[in-house]
């Protein structure tokens, strides 16, 4: 996951050659795009601790100040001792951000990117995308070479980049590792499905893997299946994002809006089960394969070297015809009272029939999505594997906020 070169390593790619006359120039990671989902996921993450571990190339431009940072300057024919000060702020999304040094060579050509102190706030509030201005000033032995402002475009918050171009013969830069901050397992709409599956009797508790047993991590996915199932969550193939130059991106819905459209697509639907799966304590994965998403999870807290985790497609939510959750909630009530009372008439009988008939339904569809998602994963295993495919991830969630990734959240669970 580190991009710890990978800031110099794109410079060339994404800087344009200084004309005679230009005192410096700007120097953006994604050119001319900014995705508040990747500033905000990534804030806590230190980039430069194994900086001193890896051995830079010659032919790599040298960087002075945040080496992987966003938003910086190219400068040329720097001498040793030089003082540099750069400043860059952008409009809305970033405060002005300073880094001064010394230069401890002399450089014919060096990146300086200054520690981005962002609004983190305006940040999580932008859900369409628009363009913005990025302002930088640059400072040599006390002259101002000047200011430039290069406009830029502020994506909505909701686009996950996950792909970096990189050069015309170096593979595109994997970032799918982004798709983990859509799981959100902290999200408050969470408390109130897990409540709904125990009310829905598929299940008496939530205990994550303290069973020990494996059907009872089935029964606790199944649980939380059904109960979306009764919500209405449907298959919705709608994940087109507006196109960027040097990143590939797509757009996922927040777990709320998910469940307030009752609409998902491939991705959507793997967030919304990753994030339930989280909270209850068991190990989620997004499964991406050319041009889908599904989930996958550990039937076990630790599964064999060689276990293949269990896949299930998500997109086969909507493949049930059940009556709604609050429908069905009322009705077993009902059944469960006229149980005890010894009136199960006719009416009744057929009540408890036709919700048996939805229970089949849905088990079936549940074991057809494990069977379809698990079959996946084992014809691709050996494509997951492999380093040179970036098409092709198993994205761990305990790992990736291992590495730092944090949950997005809706700006309006703030208010």
């Amino acid at each position: 996951m580190s991009r710890c070169l990978l800031t110099v390593c794109l410079a060339l790619a994404l800087v344009a050659p200084l004309r005679a006359d230009d005192a410096f120039e700007p120097w953006v990671y994604m050119e001319r795009d900014v995705f508040p989902s990747l500033l905000i996921s990534t804030a806590t993450i230190d980039w430069n601790e194994d900086a001193d571990e890896e051995e830079a190339d010659e032919e790599e431009t040298p960087c002075l100040g945040d080496r992987n940072g966003y938003f910086g300057v190219c400068l040329t024919d720097i001498e040793e001792g030089a003082e540099i000060r750069v400043e860059v702020s952008g409009q809305g999304f970033l405060k002005k951000s300073v880094f001064t040094t010394t230069a401890e060579e002399d450089y014919e050509e060096v990146i300086v990117i200054p520690k981005g102190v962002y609004d983190f706030d305006a940040l999580h509030k932008c859900r369409q995308q628009r363009p913005v201005n990025l302002v930088m000033k640059v400072t040599v032995d006390g002259e101002l070479l000047g200011e430039q402002t290069k406009s830029l475009t502020l994506r909505s918050v909701n686009d996950c980049p996950w792909a970096v171009v990189q050069g015309e013969d170096e593979p595109p830069y994997d970032c799918s590792w982004m798709f983990a901050a859509y799981v959100n397992e902290n999200h408050p709409l969470i408390d109130e499905i897990l409540k709904e599956a125990l009310q829905s009797e598929m299940i008496d508790s939530f205990t994550g893997y303290q069973s020990g047993k494996e059907e009872v991590v089935h029964q606790q996915v199944f649980a939380i299946w059904h109960v979306l199932q009764r919500r209405g969550i449907k298959y919705s193939d709608i994940s087109t994002s507006p196109r960027a130059r040097q990143v590939y991106s797509q757009h996922v819905r927040f777990l709320d809006d998910s469940i307030k459209a009752t609409q998902a697509n491939c991705v959507d639907g793997s967030v919304l089960m990753a994030s339930i799966l989280t909270k209850i304590g068991l190990n989620a994965h997004l499964v991406m394969v050319p041009g889908h998403c599904y989930l996958a999870y550990d039937a076990s807290a630790e599964p064999a070297e060689d276990q293949v985790p269990v896949g299930l497609e998500t997109t086969m939510l909507g493949n049930s015809k059940l009556r709604p959750l609050a429908t069905f909630l009322t009705q077993a009530a009902e059944l469960e009272a006229a149980r005890q009372k010894g009136e199960l008439n006719e009416s009744m009988q057929k009540l408890q029939a036709a919700l048996k008939e939805e229970l089949e339904s849905s088990q079936a569809v549940f074991l057809e999505a494990i069977k379809t998602g698990t079959g996946n994963l084992k014809e691709n295993q050996e494509k997951f594997e492999a380093a040179d495919s970036i098409e092709y991830q198993l994205i761990s969630i305990p790992e990736s906020r291992e590495f730092g990734i944090t949950p997005l959240s809706p700006e309006r669970l703030k208010d």
